[in-house]
């Protein structure tokens, strides 16, 4: 099972703007503790980045044990007076019961001072995004639609192909065509593409069956229509079961041709280097998927091409030109209803020209098959017949019944090797369709959105909190499973990396979400704190020394617990993306062909 962890070793910057934001906004949440103690008068008696056993660290003028502890799970400011917090932080030296009582103002103070130097740093890293600009691609800071996908499933190659299977999709089965200007979902005002994608994925509302549901309103001309959708659930990730609501649409963007290739329709017809786009035979291009659509007309001869150039229109002739994108493919369908599919690559014998091997490229199905024909697992033998790399898709295809009876494959994947059966299975090997082209790349622009801190850090708020609300919503389908933990935080620091902006704009966000989540009122959380001091003042009393000790150790519990589930889904969607990486590899190296013109 591959591992996308070498992707983080491999990337020091990226570790290292980790370290510094991430463990830097943990950092400063405890230091808000820390000054806050100091100004009321509190006994501070440790300050510790991560939790567990101590790993390094010394001992200051001012008594505080200052260390960095073996667990990055957080970190704690160690103060008697506030709670008994043994549970987390371990034993003090000083209980509270030998130290002066602190007041209710204390407390508070103490306890919000975290969020409140979370906030601080949040809007500072803001500021400075302000100035420099957060990148975007072109199109999301408006709701126009670009492109409606009329089925939605793997895409790429392999559904160009047709070795994918596909459903219809929900936006275009709606009836939303692009160019609509998407004003509401589900009731709620949208102005860019991130409150469309974040209102699609937060989505609440189903259907008397159970079914998602998400209603639009959109605006077609002069003309507002109210639609609706059913979004479908798509996995987000081979390892994890991690499903999430998807429409298959996309924003307007600006086409912006690249270089046209030497002898290609594009150079001959004088199309250049930076070219935009605006219409093709008279119909508007929304998008790099409309453009590309229109270009495959059936209708034959040359296409009529309007583009910008140095700020002035111009209109050109170019004749599109098939060509073989991809080559064949093998596709192993199974099930009652052959509703499932194995996919199977052709890939090169190294140094023996002309022979091939059937490799597992992705399978559905029940457990025994997707555990045994993993990614990578190459074929040996079908139905008693062996498959050798001479002529393996041929011995594959006379292997398989012509009636969709039982298919038994012997696969080897390293030093592993088996067999598994597939039920009622065909074969089918899926030659490519020359598609039409010019012979020019598509580029999409990226603009600078400059954004003031309170703008930026209201829309992290609000994503937060709805997030949180749809977590314990039954009707959302956002889980616990898909909260993202330290691991898929790194690695979203080193996703980033290539652009310092994204990286300020990521720790604005996760500054933010550490300040909600601390001021929860759940016992050993901050928000815990001032629950309790809360409760302690209207009633006049502490609270029970024991209640307070075994709530800090039940909630201690559920919160390790929660923090091991989430570090598990965290290390199995890493898992999940090395897989795609690698399956991607195997596509463009085996599957999409260079497209030369002569």
């Amino acid at each position: 099972m591959p591992f996308s962890f070498q992707e983080l070793f491999d990337n020091s910057w990226g570790i290292l703007l980790a370290v510094l934001f991430f463990g830097g906004s943990i950092f400063v949440h405890e230091l808000g503790h820390f000054l806050a103690a100091r100004w009321r008068g509190l006994k501070v008696e440790r300050f510790s980045i991560g939790m567990g056993p101590r790993v390094f660290g010394w001992t200051g003028k001012d008594g505080v044990d200052y260390r960095v502890s073996l667990l990055p799970l957080g970190g704690y400011v160690a103060l008697p007076q506030m709670a008994d917090m043994s549970a987390v932080e371990g034993a003090t030296e000083e209980g509270a019961e030998r130290l002066p009582p602190i007041s209710y103002a204390d407390k508070m103070w103490v306890a919000v001072a975290g969020a409140v130097f979370n906030v601080l740093f949040a809007l500072g890293l803001a500021l400075i995004l302000w100035k420099a600009g957060q990148p975007v691609q072109d199109g999301t800071q408006d709701t126009v639609v670009g492109h409606v996908e009329p089925a939605i499933g793997a895409g790429g190659p392999l559904a160009d192909l047709g070795a994918a299977r596909t459903v219809p999709g929900p936006a275009a089965a709606a009836g939303l065509l692009p160019g609509d200007k998407i004003l509401s979902i589900d009731g709620a005002s949208v102005s860019n593409w991130q409150q469309v994608t974040e209102a699609v994925l937060l989505g609440k509302l189903r259907d008397e069956a159970g079914a998602p549901l998400c209603r639009l309103r959109v605006r077609r001309g002069e003309a507002e229509l109210e639609l609706t959708a059913k979004p479908e659930l798509v996995p987000s990730n081979s390892q994890t079961t991690d499903r999430i609501r998807v429409l298959g649409m996309q924003p307007r963007s600006a086409v912006i041709l690249g270089a046209p290739m030497a002898n290609s329709p594009a150079a001959k017809a004088g199309l250049r280097e930076g070219d935009r786009v605006v219409s093709v035979d008279g119909a508007v291009v929304h998008g790099p998927e409309s453009f590309r659509q229109l270009l495959r007309s059936e209708a034959p001869g040359p296409r009529r091409l309007v583009v910008v150039r140095d700020g002035a229109e111009q209109s050109l002739a170019v004749e599109p030109v098939p060509v073989l994108r991809t080559n064949p493919v093998v596709a192993l369908t199974h099930g009652d209803a052959g509703e499932h599919r194995v996919v199977l690559i052709p890939v090169p014998v190294e140094g023996q020209e002309g022979r091939v091997r059937l490799v597992v490229h992705s399978a559905t199905g029940p457990a025994e098959v997707t555990e045994a024909l993993r990614l990578g697992a190459v074929l040996d033998k079908a139905n008693g017949r062996e498959i050798v790399a001479l002529r393996s898709v041929d011995d594959l295809v006379a292997a398989a019944a012509p009636d969709g009876r039982d298919f038994q494959v012997f696969w080897r994947r390293g030093a592993e090797e088996g067999n598994v059966t597939l039920r009622a299975a065909s074969v089918r090997v899926i030659q490519p369709a020359p598609i039409p082209s010019i012979g020019a790349d598509i580029r999409t622009a990226t603009l600078l959105v400059h954004r003031n801190p309170l703008e930026q850090a209201g829309q992290a708020l609000r994503s937060t909190l709805a997030t949180l609300d749809r977590l314990v919503d039954r009707d959302s389908n956002i889980q616990l499973n898909q909260l993202m933990g330290a691991i898929g935080i790194a690695k979203m620091y080193v996703n980033l990396s290539d652009d310092f902006r994204l990286v300020l704009w990521f720790s604005v966000v996760i500054n933010i979400n550490l300040a909600i989540l601390n001021l929860l009122p759940i016992p050993v959380l901050d928000g815990g704190h001032m629950l309790q001091a809360t409760v302690e003042r209207l009633m006049g009393r502490s609270l029970p020394t024991r209640l307070v000790v075994w709530t800090q150790y039940t909630f201690v519990a559920l919160l390790m617990g929660l923090m091991a589930y989430v570090l598990l889904n965290d290390v199995r969607r890493c898992s999940g993306d090395g897989d795609a990486r690698l399956r991607n590899e195997l596509i463009q190296r085996h599957v999409v062909r260079p497209v030369e013109f002569k």
